[in-house]
């Protein structure tokens, strides 16, 4: 989960896009997703956020992890942290099956 405060920062666009990018290259069953910190989903594992938004993240993460990144940062931690998921050691992902069908849910114009 990668969020943010307010407006959409196309920065964080961006930090968004590689961690999506990444994980989609390595081909494990996770969904990246982009929301606002004041709106996060009940459930989520890590949840990747902007230096100004570490504090206010802490309370509202519970037990997810909380990766801090930039632009210019995101790539690698983005590799740290597929490279953490591979390995399976505090966290684990199944691999996707390239070709088993993609099941896609709807509401709205919204992809759940």
């Amino acid at each position: 989960m990668c969020a943010f405060s307010g407006e959409l920062p196309t920065a964080w666009l961006a930090v968004f896009h590689r961690f999506e990018k990444r994980i989609e290259r390595a081909r494990l069953r996770v969904r990246v997703r982009l929301a606002p910190l004041e709106d996060l989903p009940a459930r989520f594992d890590i949840l990747v956020v902007p230096p100004e938004l570490r504090d206010r993240a802490g309370p509202l993460a519970g037990n997810a992890t909380i990766l801090v990144a930039t632009r210019l940062d995101a790539g690698r931690i983005a590799d740290d942290l597929v490279a953490q998921i591979e390995r399976g050691d505090e966290i684990y992902a199944e691999k996707a099956d390239p070709s088993a069908p993609k099941i896609v849910t709807h509401r709205g114009m919204e992809e759940l």
